[in-house]
């Protein structure tokens, strides 16, 4: 993995002086720099997250014709039904709508999902149970209903009006009827990146009548709405930020005792954040659309009782718990798949199995894309048709690359990042065989693919001081990103987490951070060699109030040895070969290019190796160091490139330590990753 720094050099004195005016640091001022926040102008704007902050809701297309036609609707106490989505955003979106149409004593019933029974989106077979169950007179979508024309037209054809609100990308064909979205371009509404949840809460605003009253009103559901805001991962700035940063102070003064209580189950003490929202409580929140029972979700949201709200929770928790093992089984599983058939040699990785769970496909597609820096795509089989989910990496756009390759999907959508797509069972092998050799074929700029941090940061900088000054960018998410900082780092101690060994914590100067599936790196991490960490803050303990030499809580983001010796580049190749970092270097190439290892030379190796099983090492490394000691004649590339070998192959175990030689394990070498990436057989 490659980390480039937004920014090398320092500050102009012009922008020194605006900084220090404005009562900022200049490390704070790089970072504000590093947002797009460059002037006096830019830096009011960032920092008032005011009431009127939320825009004037009669600037977006549809919202007057909505109003009226909603407002006709409660006065008639005509039958309403709110169709919503099954994840975060579309739970909150429904409950925003249904707690003030409530208030406004609507005949109003709504509908979420159930993602194995009903699919994604409107169908036209949803349309006709629905109206056989409700008999609505007026159906209202949130956070869906922008990419089905037919399937509102068919609602019309049964008598009944549609209003859609939507925030998802506008199609070549809208259907006809009343459509509230940010993303419509003849519009003057100034900001078009609300979720669906922000959209209902515009309409709320609308609906209260604008102005003062309408903000007033808006507010009342603002903390709820944060939560899909986060969650979805929209871009927290402009209104969104304004949003979070109200909704957040309003459910740190406890305006919501379920999320207050949903908080207290996901052990987040002391003031809610942004992060806390995206890693823990939005995730038990979707938890219960993607295990296939959204319901859950709203009751949390619309329940008042606290003995209900702790029994919804538990039942979030065990669905989340579910989640969580079914991604861990589906991600193993898929890793499995990828070496068998040493699928990371390629530009992409494509995996799929029939028996997968649907619901948590973009999650293992994501865990897939960190590990191996390349856009990963996963599926399963319904029916007739493979589906699933996709991550890319920066300089790939998914949706172009699946728009390349459309004739063979029956659906696909997302955006540059990450998408989803359905591949019919007699199109899938040619798919997967066309986008493969297309992407291998093609060649991205390092550049392109380099994980950009804010700047270096000295080790003597590294200071409560400054942690307590970086709040002030919060509430950080998408295009406001928690600052990401790289620092050279010596002597460090590690412990492996006892319930998730693969896990680890660090301890470096004053620094105590989490690097989670760091274990592998251990040795390197312990070594003498001079290494880098990235990584960010974390939120510090309320306890923490004194010193700056105190610790400071911080999460690895990425590790970059930095070796010297042939030692140190032998312990690079260890974790290069197993996967385990992608670090290269130019050396490191020429190491790998020119290793030969023959027939001959494994076996030596191997009778090397024997000769310590039962014996207590620490790694891989550890165990060549211990070798050394009797023969200085080893090669060190030779060495480990053979023990990794070994290791994938099952015929060297490392046992809690201790050296396990398998003499009876007899298998090809091609059989191992390692291998073949070396010698491309």
């Amino acid at each position: 993995m490659k980390y480039t720094a937004k920014m090398l050099g320092e500050l102009t004195p012009a922008q020194s002086a605006l900084f220090r005016e404005m009562g900022h640091s200049e490390k704070f001022g790089k970072l504000l720099l590093n947002r797009g926040i460059d002037n006096r102008e830019k830096i009011n704007d960032f920092f008032n997250v005011a009431p009127t902050r939320l825009h004037d809701p009669f600037l977006l297309r549809g919202m007057r014709e909505a109003t009226d036609r909603i407002t006709t609707a409660i006065t008639k106490r005509e039958r309403i039904l709110i169709i919503g989505d099954y994840d975060c955003d579309g739970i909150v979106a429904t409950a925003i709508m249904y707690k003030y149409l409530i208030s406004r004593r609507a005949s109003v019933r709504y509908f979420l999902p159930n993602r194995d029974a009903d699919g994604y989106g409107l169908t036209i077979d949803l349309i006709d149970r629905l109206n056989t169950r409700f008999k609505p007179a007026l159906i209202i979508t949130v956070d869906c209903g922008i990419s089905c024309p037919d399937e509102i037209a068919h609602a019309k054809s049964l008598g009944i009006d549609c209003i859609v609100t939507d925030h998802h990308a506008i199609p070549d064909i809208t259907p006809d009827c009343i459509c509230v979205n940010p993303k419509f371009t003849d519009q003057e509404y100034p900001f078009n990146e609300l979720c669906g949840a922000g959209v209902a809460l515009k309409l709320v605003q609308g609906l209260a009548g604008g102005g003062k009253r309408g903000i007033d009103e808006a507010l009342k559901y603002v903390d709820i709405c944060t939560l899909a805001t986060v969650a979805d991962i929209v871009a927290l700035r402009d209104e969104n930020r304004a949003i979070v940063t109200l909704g957040l102070e309003r459910l740190n003064r406890g305006s919501n005792p379920a999320v207050a209580a949903l908080a207290k189950s996901c052990n987040v003490y002391g003031p809610l954040r942004a992060s806390d929202i995206s890693f823990k409580l939005g995730p038990k929140i979707n938890a219960s659309g993607r295990m296939g029972n959204a319901k859950r979700g709203i009751d949390l949201l619309l329940e008042k009782d606290e003995i209900k709200i702790a029994e919804i929770i538990k039942s979030l928790g065990e669905m989340n718990v579910e989640r969580q093992k079914l991604c861990t089984d589906i991600h193993e599983e898929a890793e499995q798949i990828i070496e068998q058939n040493n699928l990371a040699k390629n530009n992409i990785i494509i995996v799929a199995r029939a028996e997968w769970e649907g619901g948590v496909l973009g999650i293992v597609a994501a865990r897939l894309t960190d590990k191996y820096s390349k856009p990963a795509i996963v599926l399963s089989k319904a029916e007739n048709i493979w589906k699933g989910s996709a991550r890319s990496v920066n300089g790939i756009n998914i949706v172009r690359l699946f728009t390349k390759f459309s004739d063979y999907l029956s659906s696909f959508g997302g955006h540059s990042l990450a998408g989803g797509l359905s591949v019919p069972v007699d199109k899938f092998d040619e798919f997967v065989e066309r986008v493969t050799k297309y992407m291998n074929t093609w060649t991205r700029d390092d550049d392109d693919a380099a994980v950009m941090y804010d700047f270096d940061l000295d080790p003597a900088d590294i200071t409560l001081d400054f942690v307590r000054e970086i709040e002030k960018l919060e509430p950080t998410g998408c295009e406001n990103p928690p600052p990401m900082f790289l620092t050279n780092i010596t002597t460090t101690s590690v412990m492996a987490l006892s319930n998730f060994p693969s896990h680890i914590r660090i301890r470096a100067g004053n620094m105590n951070l989490m690097f989670f599936d760091g274990a592998a790196l251990t040795e390197m991490l312990t070594s003498d060699m001079p290494k880098k960490l990235v990584f960010e803050f974390q939120k510090q303990d309320q306890t923490q109030k004194g010193k700056d030499t105190q610790t400071i809580k911080a999460m690895v983001k990425g590790f970059v040895p930095v070796p010297v010796t042939d030692r140190d580049y032998a312990m690079t190749l260890i974790a290069a070969l197993r996967g385990d970092a992608s670090y290269r270097d130019e050396k490191l190439d020429k190491i790998i290019n020119e290793l030969v290892v023959d027939r001959e030379t494994f076996v030596e190796y191997y009778k090397l190796i024997r000769q310590w099983h039962g014996k207590r090492v620490v790694g891989i490394y550890d165990l060549y160091k211990r070798a050394c000691e009797n023969n200085s004649g080893i090669n060190p590339f030779q060495f480990v490139f053979c023990a990794v070998v070994f290791a994938q192959l099952g015929i060297l175990r490392l046992d809690n330590g201790y050296v396990k030689m398998d003499e009876r394990k007899r298998t090809e070498l091609e059989k191992s990753s390692a291998y073949l990436s070396v010698t491309g057989d």
